[in-house]
């Protein structure tokens, strides 16, 4: 690699070092197309949410041309970059008045801030104030001091200048929805990073095919045996009116609670009425998520669902992601689409589910993006979250459900 080339991530062992045009083209690429999917169901300003991720996409690597971090990049060390990478970034969107997109590139890898704590940065809120170079220099001034020779550097390498573009508003003051917008920024700079050294598959759609699914659980369920004793027929009667009532039910209401004691067959019955709202909403939804409090009860689910819901010609693991921290997968690419809720129905615990929701850490948060245009069932919703957090958890889900198309 010519020395006059800057970089984004040194070579590893056989693994060439990655060009910074090519990780930023790549990761402004992703970022859109993760915004763009997640904003089909948003009746927010859509407009803004895209240009803020394609924004902070852009900038969000800027102070790797620091020279000294160049230089680290360079040799392959393992050191970490004396520079913090993400303030010349903050720097450069804060001059622009792109103040989402600092908070994005700011949060991409020590994750969402303190209020308090940037309140009280003398009004240079996101810098690094605390922090200093190895000549002992503040990073803020250094930074400052170096900016625009990192945005010449920027411009030289290929990049776009963010100044030719005009900011079309800001997002919606809501948590929920900055999670979202980090989640689609931070998922397309670790899937770009971890592809080029080998640590991610590429990553094909998955056909969702819900009307499908729901003739094959129809035909599934109509296949059950109807017991032999009088007590177990009246039992798998009830169990089949149940399914009926669940997938004929209406599909408006975009909360719904199916009070049902144990054995009356919910794990199939509320999956039709999931699959029949996926089918019939425009756009159909993205992924079914269904949510459980004990890996025992999502092993047996998973068993039936694979029985009931995968097609002719699908592998099982492909279409319904068991994702807790006791499973087992085959190969990378399983594991990919479990962990980052990127197959059509995934079963998981509730503190997966939860702990995405709520969360400020990048790692956890990206895969939020794929909860925007998607259902959820929360089974044993009593053992899922002690009951002082369900007000704080409501106010997401119904965020999530008014305006980002979840059901």
């Amino acid at each position: 690699m010519a020395s006059d080339i800057p970089l984004a991530h040194s070579s590893r062992g056989e693994v060439p070092a990655q060009t910074y045009l090519e990780h930023i083209s790549n990761v402004c690429h992703q970022a859109v197309c993760n915004a763009k999917a997640a904003t089909t169901f948003y009746n927010g300003d859509s407009d803004a949410f895209i240009s803020c991720l394609e924004s902070a996409a852009l900038y969000h690597d800027l102070g790797k041309l620091d020279k000294a971090n160049q230089a680290i990049l360079l040799k392959g060390s393992k050191k970490p970059l004396p520079i913090p990478h993400e303030d010349a970034g903050v720097a450069e969107l804060d001059k622009l008045g792109w103040q989402e997109a600092v908070i994005l590139v700011y949060g991409h890898h020590d994750g969402l801030f303190s209020r308090k704590e940037e309140l009280g940065k003398q009004g240079r809120p996101f810098r690094q104030l605390k922090r200093t170079t190895p000549n002992g220099e503040k990073v803020v001034d250094h930074v400052d001091r170096n900016l625009e020779i990192y945005e010449n550097l920027h411009v030289a390498a290929g990049c776009t200048k963010l100044a030719q573009l005009t900011p079309t508003g800001q997002l919606h003051s809501c948590g929920f929805t900055r999670r979202i917008a980090l989640s689609c920024l931070v998922d397309a700079d670790h899937a770009d990073t971890a592809r080029h050294y080998g640590n991610e598959a590429e990553r094909p759609k998955i056909k969702t095919r819900w009307k499908d699914r729901l003739l094959a659980l129809e035909h599934y369920v109509n296949s059950l045996p109807k017991g032999k004793t009088e007590r177990e027929q009246a039992r798998n009667s009830l169990r089949k009116r149940m399914f009926e009532v669940c997938r004929d039910a209406p599909i408006d209401p975009p909360i719904r609670t199916c009070d049902a004691p144990v054995g009356s067959g919910k794990t199939t019955a509320v999956m039709a009425h999931l699959l029949r709202v996926a089918a019939e909403r425009e756009p159909p939804l993205r992924h079914m998520i269904v949510v459980l409090p004990y890996t025992n009860i999502i092993t047996q689910s998973v068993e039936v669902y694979r029985k009931a819901l995968v097609l002719d010609g699908e592998r099982p693991e492909e279409i319904v992601a068991e994702h807790h921290h006791q499973a087992d997968f085959s190969d990378l690419y399983l594991r990919q689409i479990a962990t980052l809720w990127e197959a059509p129905i995934i079963v998981t615990t509730a503190v997966q589910f939860f702990e995405t929701l709520g969360s400020h850490h990048p790692a956890r948060l990206r895969k939020l993006h794929e909860l925007p245009g998607s259902a959820v069932y929360i089974d044993e919703m009593h053992a899922a979250i002690p009951s002082y957090l369900w007000p704080q958890m409501w106010r997401w889900l119904e965020t999530w459900v008014h305006e980002w198309g979840g059901h």
